[in-house]
């Protein structure tokens, strides 16, 4: 398969609905990295490659650790972002490093490959928690309440709209959200 149009009109095929998984935090679904893993192996073989940029960045308040992560298919490269939390004992040492890196590159593998989009069908099953949430919505987090991953505080209805308004990913209450995560 030579053709790159060919190659990424396969790879961005949807995903069959079975591979749909429900949330933790109960809004939406997402699909498990192995599923692309799978379809990247499948369809591009060994025309597509990753590799992690830079070191991990450990965030000791927040215990997250953060990696930047090239993917390439068949000479052509996007960077993506993955972050994922770690645990510590009670002496404050990690005590999951090397599985939160690991959770962090292929969190970073999923970013980038959506910039070739792969992944795009999952946009319509999310759409109604990926939409701009009107002021009078209610919304359903009695799965699992929102904590802010600063202050450890219970987000209200309003901060997790303003989240999702924004599509933000990681759970800050509105004291707390970067002001670069509000831009549009």
């Amino acid at each position: 398969m030579n053709d790159f149009n060919e190659l990424i009109n396969g790879l961005c095929r949807p995903f069959p609905p079975e591979t749909y998984q429900p949330r933790h935090d109960g809004h939406g679904v997402y699909i498990p990295i192995r599923y692309y893993i799978e379809r990247l192996n499948q369809v591009a073989s060994d025309h597509w490659s990753h590799e992690r940029v830079g070191e991990p960045i450990f965030y000791e308040d927040d215990k997250f650790v953060h990696t930047v992560v090239k993917v390439t298919i068949m000479g052509r490269s996007h960077m993506g972002e993955g972050f994922s939390r770690y645990q510590t004992d009670d002496k404050g040492k990690i005590i999951n490093r090397h599985y939160a890196i690991r959770s962090a590159t292929k969190d970073g593998i999923r970013d980038a490959i959506s910039f070739f989009g792969i992944g795009k069908d999952l946009e319509s099953a999310t759409k109604p928690t990926a939409a701009k949430v009107k002021e009078n919505e209610r919304v359903d987090h009695s799965i699992q309440k929102l904590i802010c991953i600063k202050c450890n505080r219970e987000l209200s209805d309003y901060e997790v709209r303003l989240l999702q308004s924004h599509k933000v990913k990681l759970t800050y209450c509105e004291d707390h959200i970067p002001s670069h995560f509000l831009k549009k």
